[in-house]
C-alpha cells in the first residue's frame, strides 16, 4: 500500500496508535546521536541513585530518608531499562559505566558534595531531576516513535516518575529552603548552570559553551558520613540507653518489658535501610544486577 495513498479504514489509527504515517516517515533522530542522548540519561538515573542512596544514613529527617529510598529504586529501575535499550542498539563494550562528559560529571559531584540538606535538595530536586526530565521530553520531541519506540516508550514511563519525584521536592523545597537560603546559595547555582552549558545540557543536545569546568563543594573529594542520624521527634524512650542484646538475654528482667521493646523497636526501624545504604556506597566492582537489587531491597525495608 502506498502511505502516500493510505485511507484509514472507518478512520481507525494507523500504526497500531503508535504514529502518523507523516510521523512514522520523518527523520527522527540518527542512531548515534539516539545512543549519545540515552548514554546521558543513564548516567544521570545511576548518579542520581547514588546521590540518593548515599545521603540516606546521613540525613536526619525521617520523611526525607523515605523518598531518597524510594526515588533511588526508581533510578535503579530506569537505568536498567536504558542500559538493556543501549544493548539492543549497540554492541558490547557499550561503555555505559563510562562518563559522557566531564562537565556533567562535575555537575552530579558539585550535588553529591552538597554540605547540607537545604543545599542537597536544592541541587536533586532544583536542577537535576528537572534537567533529566526536560531531557526526555526533548527525546520524545525528536526521536522517530515508530522506529525508536521501545527508547520512546521507557522515556514516557519514566517521565511518571520524575514528575512525582519533581512534586515531591517542589514540597521539600518549599518546606525546608527558606528564601534567605536560596540567597546564599545563588553562586553555587550559579555553578551548576555553567556546568550543564558546558556540558550542552544534560542531554547533550546544545552546543556547549566553553571554558573548564569548575568546582566549588567538591573541590575536596567527597567521602560518605556513615553515622545515622535522627530528627528530634525520635528520642526512644524505651531503648535509649539501653544495650538491646543485654537486656532481652538478662534472666533478671521480665519478658513484658522485653516484648515491648523489641515490639517499639520494629515499629520504628530504621537502622536496616541505612546500613544497606552503606553497603550499596561502599562496595564497588560488582555488577549491575546487584546495586539493583539491592536498591530495591533498600526501598523494601
Amino acid at each position: 500500500m502506498d502511505p502516500q495513498s493510505y485511507r484509514a479504514y472507518r478512520d481507525l489509527p494507523p500504526l497500531a496508535g503508535v504514529a502518523t504515517f507523516a510521523e512514522a516517515m520523518a527523520p527522527g533522530l540518527a542512531v548515534d546521536a539516539a545512543v549519545a542522548r540515552l548514554k546521558r540519561h543513564h548516567w544521570a538515573f545511576n548518579r542520581l541513585r547514588g546521590i540518593f542512596t548515599d545521603c540516606i544514613t546521613s540525613e536526619p529527617v525521617y520523611e526525607l530518608k523515605m523518598g531518597f529510598s524510594l526515588h533511588a529504586h526508581y533510578c535503579a529501575e530506569h537505568a536498567t531499562a536504558w542500559r538493556n535499550r543501549v544493548g539492543e542498539m549497540r554492541e558490547p563494550p557499550l561503555g555505559l559505566d563510562t562518563c559522557p562528559d566531564a562537565a556533567l560529571d562535575v555537575f552530579f559531584d558539585e550535588i553529591l558534595s552538597a554540605p547540607d540538606t537545604e543545599s542537597l535538595l536544592l541541587g536533586v530536586y532544583g536542577h537535576a531531576i528537572p534537567q533529566l526530565r526536560d531531557a526526555l521530553r526533548r527525546y520524545l520531541a525528536a526521536t522517530n516513535k515508530l522506529v525508536d519506540h521501545p527508547s520512546h516508550r521507557i522515556c514516557r514511563f519514566a517521565l511518571i516518575e520524575l514528575d512525582e519525584m519533581a512534586a515531591f521536592g517542589a514540597r521539600c523545597l518549599e518546606r525546608l529552603v527558606p528564601p534567605e537560603r536560596h540567597r546564599e546559595l545563588e553562586a553555587w547555582v550559579g555553578t551548576l548552570t555553567t556546568l550543564l552549558a558546558q556540558a550542552g545540557d544534560l542531554d547533550g543536545s546544545a552546543p556547549a559553551a566553553t571554558g573548564t569546568p569548575s568546582r566549588l563543594f567538591s573541590l575536596q573529594p567527597h567521602r560518605y558520613d556513615p553515622r545515622p542520624r535522627r530528627d528530634e521527634r525520635f528520642f526512644d524512650c524505651y531503648n535509649m540507653g539501653v544495650a538491646a542484646d543485654t537486656f532481652v538475654h538478662d534472666a533478671k528482667f521480665a519478658a513484658g518489658p522485653k516484648m515491648l521493646m523489641l515490639y517499639y523497636k520494629r515499629m520504628r526501624e530504621i537502622d536496616v535501610p541505612e546500613m544497606m545504604a552503606s553497603i550499596l556506597v561502599e562496595t564497588k566492582g560488582k555488577s549491575w544486577g546487584y546495586y539493583r537489587d539491592m536498591t530495591r531491597q533498600l526501598w523494601d525495608e
